[in-house]
This record gives C-alpha cells, sequence and structure tokens, in this order.
C-alpha cells in the first residue's frame, strides 16, 4: 500500500480498509491515504469481498484504474546513458512477471519490455507478487519484440538472449552502457526470430542435471550481475 500511495506513476483511485482490523491500523492507513490525496473507505466484511474477490488478509486494498503501460518511444527517450532493461518473450504467468519486476526495482533495472499477445497483463496478481514495484518500475508494451529489438539497438543497446546454451557466462559478461536481457518462458524458451536479433547470448551457469531456471530467478541473477558490474565499472 505505501509503494501505491508514493507512486507517481500508478496512483490509487481509493484505499479500502475492512472495518474488521484494529482502529488504530484504520486511522493509521486513512492518515496516509488522506496525505497522499487519496480517498480512503471502510468496508464490512461482506463489501470487503465484493470489492475486492478475496479474503481479508491484511484487510488493506487499492483500488487503481486500469495499469498504465509506458509508451516505448517515450520511456526510451528519456533513459540515462548507462542503463540495463529486461524483454520478456512469451512470459504468461502472473506470479513470474510479478517477481521479475520486484527483480528489476531492487537491482536498478530501468523498464520491463513485453509484447501484447504472448504475455501476461499486469494484473492484480502480478502487482502483489511484485511487492508494489509494479507502481514504480516502467513496464512498456509493445506490438512486436523484434521490431523492438532493433528499435533499441538504434538507440545504442546491447541486447543479449539468455538461453541455456549461451556464448557467454553471464558472471563474465561486460555488459554494455546499454544493455538489454531477452528472457523467454520455461516451455517454449525465446522464439528464434527474437533471439536471431539479438547481439549475442548469455547463460547462468549451473550444475549437470538442471536444464533451466524459473524466469522469476533468471531474471534476479542476471540484474544482479548487471548492477555488480555497473557498480564495479564506477557506474551510478
Amino acid at each position: 500500500m505505501e509503494e501505491l500511495l508514493a507512486s507517481a506513476r500508478q496512483r490509487p483511485r481509493k484505499v479500502l480498509v475492512s472495518d474488521s482490523i484494529p482502529a488504530d491500523v484504520r486511522r493509521e492507513v486513512s492518515a496516509r491515504a488522506a496525505a497522499a490525496g487519496v480517498p480512503c473507505l471502510s468496508c464490512a466484511k461482506d463489501a470487503w469481498r465484493k470489492r475486492t474477490g478475496e479474503a481479508e488478509s491484511a484487510g488493506v486494498a487499492a483500488e487503481i484504474a486500469e495499469f498504465r503501460y509506458d509508451d516505448l518511444e517515450d520511456w526510451a527517450g528519456a533513459l540515462p546513458e548507462r542503463v540495463v532493461a529486461f524483454l520478456l518473450d512469451g512470459v504468461t504467468d502472473p506470479q513470474n512477471l510479478g517477481a521479475v519486476i520486484r527483480n528489476a526495482r531492487a537491482f536498478g533495472v530501468a523498464g520491463v519490455v513485453v509484447p501484447k499477445d504472448r504475455t501476461c497483463p499486469v494484473t492484480a496478481a502480478v502487482f502483489r507478487t511484485s511487492a508494489g514495484a509494479a507502481a514504480h518500475v516502467p513496464v512498456i508494451q509493445v506490438t512486436n519484440l523484434a521490431r523492438t529489438i532493433d528499435a533499441l539497438k538504434e538507440r545504442g543497446f546491447w541486447v543479449y538472449a539468455a538461453v541455456g546454451d549461451g556464448e557467454t557466462d553471464v558472471g563474465e559478461l561486460s555488459p554494455a552502457k546499454r544493455t538489454g536481457f531477452v528472457l523467454g518462458s520455461e516451455d517454449a524458451g525465446i522464439r528464434k526470430l527474437v533471439r536471431e536479433k539479438c547481439d549475442g547470448t548469455v547463460r547462468i551457469p549451473m550444475e549437470q542435471g538442471v536444464d533451466s531456471l524459473n524466469v522469476a530467478v533468471a531474471s534476479g541473477i542476471l540484474a544482479f550481475c548487471a548492477w555488480r558490474a555497473k557498480r564495479g565499472s564506477g557506474g551510478a
């Protein structure tokens, strides 16, 4: 909730609190919402389930408008000189998408690019899994991922496909000032045309007998390696 109230990107329309949670907690949430200029409504149990479709859990929820995706040109035009981005190909599970976005925020990844088709949209489940990071990390929705790779390369990006048989150990990669990592789903992987558009391939070294990593786990490793390399090179 605090992430949403602090976000300039995805402002909630209202905050909901269950009247079953302690009164002091309701007052604190209401005060924070008021400070952010967001209405706060108290709900009885039946109204809570009707509005949220869920059990009470923590008893606090936010109602937001339709998720606002970033425009590719606007996002790319505002990027700093040194940056890392994720490009997702065929990631359809909301928990995976939410975890990728959370990893992006944790390690300073500038955005997550997703195609309109063959990708999970940003839903309430994605928001929850991202632990609020979806309110801060730009998610850029594009029509064609292959053409988007070409567009990013024209803006100075070097784009790498993260695959099991990648040419370069990600721990040994010296990222370019602008680096993009393409990640695919566990079942289908990265499509042939998308992989061919990449400048190279990277792999995450693993013990024998392990075929692949969950895309959420892989994104965290890639983001950390790029973050560590940037810090080692004196990047901001």
